[in-house]
């Protein structure tokens, strides 16, 4: 049982990174619609959440948490994404890849992580791509360490930002699972603009039949850890 938890527990840290802009289910869709007993439950450190499967090995995870720092600050945590790898359980490698190094990789296909990370050489650091209304994109490519029969697993995202909203959305653009995307909302507490709401939804695949009844059962366990790390880095990055 406890390599079963173990390994539940890791399967969601792959999609915490991390994060296409995407509808939120109507419970989590706008703070207002929380009841008195949501609001409860978010002033207590606990999520309000919904975990479903999507069909074959695909799961869904939606949740909203409360942060007890500020929106300006949530949003710097949320977007350092090269930091992930020193706070996050699972995550090895956190890299932000240019536009010639994520065409690489594309082309390479279904490597291993350790062929893959061969074609980072000579790209340029802190590649941003510029978009449109205030938005500004960046592809981040994240190694995760899993216990056997899962064994490290690798993608590359597309990680778009949206300074107005603070919205972060992400799609798969290549790895060794089957698909990822989703993202990151962030809304000041009405009243108490020293905290946020962080609304969270997550839509993985990591084509392992094996691991596919117990996707959506992970998910559900282990949420709450991925507000955990973003919280003990808004710690430590309110120190600097």
């Amino acid at each position: 049982m406890a390599g079963q938890r173990i390994f539940f527990r890791g399967i969601i840290i792959i999609s915490a990174f991390a994060l296409l802009l995407i509808p939120w289910l109507k419970l989590l869709s706008q703070e207002q619609k929380f009841g008195d007993a949501d609001w409860a439950r978010l002033k207590q450190g606990k999520l309000v959440k919904e975990v479903k499967r999507e069909g074959g090995t695909q799961s869904m995870g939606a949740s909203a948490g409360l942060f007890n720092y500020p929106p300006d600050l949530m949003w710097k945590v949320i977007c350092a994404l090269e930091l992930y790898d020193e706070y996050m359980a699972r995550t090895t490698k956190s890299v932000l890849l240019d536009e010639a190094a994520k065409n690489r990789v594309i082309a390479a296909g279904d490597k291993s992580a350790d062929e893959v990370e061969k074609l980072f050489p000579g790209m340029k650091p802190g590649y941003v791509r510029k978009d449109p209304d205030t938005r500004w994109t960046v592809y981040s490519y994240q190694r995760n360490s899993f216990p056997w029969p899962v064994n490290d697993r690798w993608v590359l995202l597309e990680i778009s930002h949206h300074d107005q909203t603070l919205t972060q959305s992400w799609h798969r653009l290549a790895g060794n699972i089957k698909q990822d995307f989703g993202s990151w909302r962030l809304e000041p507490v009405p009243g108490n603009p020293g905290q946020t709401l962080g609304f969270l939804e997550i839509h993985i695949d990591l084509n392992l039949p094996a691991t596919g009844p117990f996707t959506a059962f992970a998910m559900d366990v282990t949420l709450p850890d991925t507000y955990k790390y973003f919280t003990n880095m808004a710690k430590d990055i309110s120190k600097k």
